[in-house]
């Protein structure tokens, strides 16, 4: 991660009003007890029962079985007796564009300026934290508004989740321009006009490459996957079918989408290491949308007019046939069963909410409740490099943690039922601000 002092994009964010998150007013405390509590660590053991969580500074410092007894006049140390509640990583998105719209209802992408894309990144992903979603990967976006607010967020000047962030795509002049007026893309022609600009991505500060691999010619792909990997920067690949096939072959770290990759390619990705990020929350048909949404209902998780209408607009906008929907849940548990790591990424905004989706329906999908909190925590950080700092709840690792009612190896959405969130040891607040309004009628009205 790099600091503050070498940004060099966008610095009016500092000066923006955009409603920022905030922690406790009052100063954190040195040390936060998190007592009478479950965790579910997410390295693949059960839960621990009545358990202590010690955070001192913003690292788990101890572990332990029992309760906490606060010792009388004891000084700069918070209690939080949770009642049972169960204690988790902090949740990650591994596919995310913040300033994307789909659908772009109001036609903004080709149009819009700078400054007002910016602002809404940074409204998404700091709406994204107050969800539970303490880590971001952000998979292409434009004018390198992920590494301004990357930046922005490490040095404090607002309150947001880690950023992982690729900055602009490098693909061909005749490449897939899947939202061809959305500027993510950083257009070159063969080998050495691609490593021309993939060499300004790194020097932007990138923190790893993405690719869409269809129409790459083998020596671009080539050349793109080299030089990353020279550079300590690992390679991700819009890719599905033979193109998936042909990127694994090629040497990439991760397949996102992977729609229609074959056996061939699922055993290859299985012994070469290179994860799949499938989004399966947009590649719905429509039965598995309205049975989505009959599901949600029932469990009380559609109470809000405007996220319900707002997250149905989103995955008719993506929606597929029912035989390639159910194709791919079929590759992913396939997937899983080859020894293939799962990452779970929602590709649509706002990242909150789809990226809960997400990890519902992975489940959906066939795997475990623990399958899916892996692939939503602990195979995230082992793809961005920093298993050892985050991803489980273990002593010495930071403290990005989220604190739900119920247990979600019951039922995954019980992951909606936040009562806590912390970033880097610090609690945040998950109070809506008076009179902001809502990111679901702010665009997708």
């Amino acid at each position: 991660m790099k600091s503050f002092k070498s940004m060099r994009i966008l610095p009016l964010i500092i000066f923006l009003s955009i409603g920022a998150l905030s922690y406790s007013q009052e100063k954190s405390p040195r040390i936060s007890v998190l007592t009478n509590c479950r965790v579910i660590d997410c390295t693949g053991r059960a839960p621990l029962e009545n358990m202590t969580v010690v955070i001192e500074g913003n690292i788990i410092k101890e572990i332990k079985k029992g309760t906490y007894h606060q010792p009388p006049g004891e000084k700069n140390v918070r209690v939080f007796s949770l009642d049972g509640a169960y204690v988790l990583p902090g949740l990650w998105n591994m596919h995310v564009h913040l300033s994307d719209l789909l659908p772009d209802i109001h036609n903004m992408l080709g149009r819009e300026p700078l400054l007002p894309a910016a602002i809404r990144a940074g409204r998404n992903a700091m709406d994204a934290l107050r969800r539970g979603f303490t880590s971001l990967r952000v998979v292409g976006e434009r004018d390198y508004i992920d590494l301004a607010w990357r930046e922005a967020f490490e040095a404090g000047v607002f309150v947001g989740p880690r950023i992982f962030a690729a900055g602009k795509i490098v693909t061909p002049t005749q490449g897939n321009p899947l939202e061809p007026d959305w500027p993510v893309e950083f257009f070159a022609d063969g080998p050495y006009e691609i490593r021309k600009a993939l060499r300004k991505n790194i020097g932007r500060g990138i923190d790893f490459v993405k690719i869409f691999a269809p129409p790459l010619e083998e020596d671009e792909m080539a050349a793109i996957i080299n030089l990353a990997h020279a550079h300590g920067l690992k390679v991700t690949a819009h890719a599905g079918g033979k193109s998936a096939h042909r990127a694994v072959v090629a040497g990439v770290d991760c397949i996102e989408h992977g729609t229609m990759i074959s056996d061939e390619t699922i055993k290859l990705m299985a012994a070469k290491g290179v994860f799949l990020c499938p989004t399966v929350v947009c590649n719905l048909s429509q039965k598995y949308i309205q049975e989505r949404e009959e599901r949600l209902a029932k469990l009380g998780f559609s109470k809000e007019k405007d996220v319900v209408e707002g997250r149905t607009l989103v995955a008719y906008a993506d929606e597929r046939p029912q035989e390639v929907a159910a194709k791919h849940r079929e590759i992913i548990v396939k997937a899983a069963k080859a020894g293939v790591k799962i990452l779970s990424g929602g590709d649509s905004n706002p990242i909150g909410e789809i990226g809960l989706l997400e990890i519902e329906q992975l489940v959906l999908s066939g795997l475990t409740e623990m399958q899916a909190l892996i692939a939503a925590t602990r195979n995230c950080a082992e793809w961005c490099d920093v298993l050892d700092k985050l991803g489980t709840v273990e002593e010495g690792k930071l403290a990005d943690l989220i604190v739900v009612k119920d247990n979600p190896l019951d039922n995954i959405s019980n992951l909606r039922k936040l009562k806590m969130v912390f970033k880097d040891g610090k609690l945040v607040s998950l109070a809506k601000d008076e009179g902001q309004a809502s990111f679901w009628k702010l665009y997708f009205k």
